[in-house]
């Protein structure tokens, strides 16, 4: 079977109309089956078995694991649309076993020294222009990515009407539109969110967090922010939103938060990606076996 770009184009109509996918999702497909599409072409070949072995092989020359897992497996769901859809015999994917050793790559996090002081810098810069609309957006804006865990994408896209600040409550709508809630209870944290709101009267927009035109706070803007403070506190490593996300799930679970509930609050669909952060949670391990081995209850001098 050739793959033709207006059958790649009516799968990705059906990823977004009917699957409801994200729509970072889908242009990752795109691409992944464009490449797909332009390496058949090149080797004058269809979809077959043969055709996808020669491309795995093809893929690991010029790619890491991860991202050849990423591309394969965008092919096999196009794949098992085809064959839904009866446009496709037989699944070229049956029995076909490509293990790809992957490194465990471990979440950067940030220093809780370093959490401090860049919170602590955002405050006091606020506290020197308390009426600064957008000194207050940057100090809520970190104590928000710190307060919940959340994703760039999921800050950038908060809606002022997913918002309730008197219950401390938040409704955030992930990867594939999955919806959660998060509670935020620190006062002071809940203060900085209810000052920004009042003055920055984001009803009119309907985004809670708006940049200095009063339109929606774009993803590189939140990043920008970040970066800054990370800069001010001399920080030698650059800091972006998602170390926040993995400091938060990190300093839970040395604080022995179960890890099921820091997956509902990350939004995981899976324990086995919130798992990682069980390997870089060494500091609260460290605390653990100094004080609680029993070994240290014996003493032979």
């Amino acid at each position: 079977m050739e793959l033709s770009m207006p059958i790649m184009q009516k799968y990705l109509d059906a990823c977004q109309n009917q699957r409801k996918l994200d729509r970072k999702t889908i242009k990752a497909y795109r691409i992944d089956l464009r490449q797909f599409a332009e390496f058949m072409a090149g080797e004058n070949t269809d979809l077959s078995r043969e055709t996808i072995k020669s491309y795995i092989s093809y893929m690991n020359q010029k790619y890491k694991p991860r991202t050849v897992k990423r591309k394969i497996a965008s092919i096999r769901a196009l794949v098992t649309w085809l064959i839904d859809e009866q446009l496709l015999a037989g699944n070229p994917f049956e029995n076909l076993h490509s293990r790809l050793p992957e490194p465990v790559i471990l979440p950067r996090v940030i220093p809780s020294r370093v959490l401090e002081k860049m919170l602590e810098a955002a405050h006091q810069r606020l506290c020197q222009q308390p009426e600064h609309l957008f000194r207050l957006c940057e100090t809520a804006v970190l104590e928000m990515l710190f307060a919940t865990g959340m994703r760039v994408s999921e800050l950038s896209g908060l809606k002022t009407r997913d918002i309730d600040l008197s219950d401390g409550v938040i409704r955030i709508f992930g990867k594939g539109k999955k919806e959660r809630m998060i509670h935020v209870t620190n006062a002071e944290v809940l203060g900085i969110l209810r000052k920004y709101k009042e003055m920055a009267q984001p009803e009119r927009t309907g985004f809670f967090f708006q940049n200095r035109r009063g339109g929606r706070l774009s993803e590189q803007s939140v990043r920008n922010i970040v970066r800054k403070y990370g800069e001010l506190v001399d920080y030698p490593v650059r800091i972006t939103p998602h170390m926040f996300r993995h400091t938060t799930a990190t300093l839970l679970l040395e604080a022995d938060v179960d890890i099921r509930c820091i997956q509902q609050l990350l939004g995981h669909a899976s324990i086995v990606t919130t798992q990682i952060y069980t390997n870089v949670a060494g500091a609260k391990q460290r605390e653990i076996m100094q004080n609680k081995h029993p070994r240290n209850q014996f003493s032979f001098r």
